[in-house]
């Protein structure tokens, strides 16, 4: 049976099982979230909008809502996110509720209301969608052990930045490696402490940064060690490179995969043993809004909008997360009616912008230029509409790998002045994320990608 809106049968409640399946009741279930969301939550109903009527085609349900963006929520928590009558200050003291600010690749920053335990949960079935990690999580060849390589305020709740013993970095079965905000600032002692826990710590998985690991597996690699995981590695936090891939696949062998979350709206999808990523069932719909402009380099290019399923505190609605993805359309759907995807193509805040309105994805540019040799790290800036600087760091002579770089894009970036040029280093996001390319003025969504 699907979940209906209080107003209509009572108390709602999620579907929210453990382990995933199919959900033949996915935009059915989708309804009656928009409909509890908008009657009990008190943000969406002073907006007035009247809440869709069961059996209302999901379609028409979410085209008669406005999208919702990160600023229209930061002033109303977290009053306004929760049922009239409920404790919000005792909930949030006993656990009940949670507020964390989440920590975006742009600099970014939203507070967030969670219900207690929600991540786990929906994280865990999350990644049960893929066939290797669920049969890690059961156990499988060896107890379940995760470690976690990203920034220190991604990982634990409280930021650990400083010295803490391995006992202190661990949560259950989960390791929280890294205390330092910014990998470039690493010292031989404390990789190879990094790389020694991941033996000591047993680990069948790893979760990671891309950056962060490529930073780890270059060292590695040039002292001849491997990553000690026994099992498959997932990347996320960001968009992984292809100069980061090549860097982890010299110390590691292993599955590595693919994964897609978002801190305000959960993990999202998952890649599973075809290459695609798949949508995780009971947590979201995901609304793939196409682009109208063309996108150079990168087919069926669509922004990711997210509405929430499983949560009582703080649902989500028509919630814009802010980051463009390649659809696959004729792939399977596995779990729910919404598309695989076939590449995360990164933020929109780090498309650029032609003169002719056209959109250039960061994963297209990584397409274009990704692969040059002796290509480490670099950075496609777009300060104002004309022009685009880019800045390379390269393995050796950086003149050869400068040079292939400006060829690889010239074509890409037609109509823009593009300048290339060495660097040193480049600097990672006040978040702790690295980000490929960065656009400085706004574009209109509304005219950029299509309505439902």
């Amino acid at each position: 049976m699907s979940a209906v809106p209080s107003s209509a049968m009572g108390a709602w409640q999620p579907v929210s099982p453990d382990e995933p399946r199919a959900d033949g009741e996915h935009e059915a279930r989708t309804v009656a979230a928009i409909a509890r969301a908008l009657a009990d939550i008190p943000f969406y109903a002073k907006r007035g909008h009247a809440a869709p009527a069961p059996g209302t085609p999901l379609r028409d349900a979410l085209a008669a809502l406005p999208l919702l963006f990160k600023k229209d929520a930061r002033a109303t928590l977290p009053k306004q996110w929760v049922p009239a009558g409920r404790d919000t200050r005792a909930e949030l003291d006993t656990g009940t509720l949670v507020l964390v600010e989440t920590n975006e690749t742009t600099g970014e920053r939203t507070r967030m209301l969670r219900d207690g335990g929600w991540w786990e949960r929906q994280e865990a079935r999350a990644l049960r969608t893929n066939a290797l990690l669920a049969a890690a999580m059961r156990g499988e060849g060896r107890p379940w052990r995760e470690a976690v390589l990203a920034t220190p305020a991604t990982g634990l709740r409280t930021c650990n930045v400083g010295d803490l013993a391995y006992g202190d970095r661990l949560e259950g079965e989960r390791l929280h490696l890294n205390q330092r905000p910014d990998p470039t600032f690493w010292t031989e002692e404390e990789q190879v402490r990094m790389l020694a826990e991941l033996g000591q710590h047993a680990t069948v998985a790893l979760e990671a940064d891309p950056l962060h690991l490529a930073t780890l597996a270059r060292f590695a690699s040039a002292r001849g060690f491997r990553l000690d995981v026994a099992g498959p590695v997932r990347l996320t936090y960001g968009l992984a490179t292809r100069a980061e891939v090549r860097a982890i696949r010299g110390a590691f062998a292993g599955p590595l995969l693919q994964e897609y979350r978002a801190s305000d709206a959960g993990v999202l999808f998952v890649e599973g043993d075809d290459g695609r990523l798949h949508h995780a069932p009971f947590t979201t719909h995901v609304e793939l809004l196409r682009a109208r402009v063309p996108t150079p380099g990168a087919t069926d290019v669509a922004l990711v909008v997210a509405t929430s399923l499983d949560r009582l505190a703080m649902p989500l609605v028509r919630w814009v997360v802010g980051d463009l993805v390649r659809v696959d359309d004729a792939g399977p759907r596995r779990f729910t009616t919404v598309p695989p995807l076939a590449s995360v193509e990164g933020r929109l805040d780090d498309a650029l912008l032609l003169p002719d309105g056209a959109l250039v994805t960061a994963g297209a540019l990584d397409r274009a230029a990704g692969d040059v040799e002796g290509l480490r790290l670099w950075q496609a800036r777009q300060a104002a509409p004309g022009r685009v600087e880019v800045d390379v760091v390269a393995d050796g002579d950086a003149g050869p790998v400068v040079a292939a770089v400006r060829a690889r894009l010239a074509p890409l970036l037609a109509g823009l002045e593009v300048t290339v040029q060495r660097a040193a280093a480049i600097p990672i996001e006040p978040s702790g994320k690295f980000r490929l390319a960065k656009r400085a003025f706004p574009i209109d969504v509304a005219r950029t990608f299509e309505p439902v």
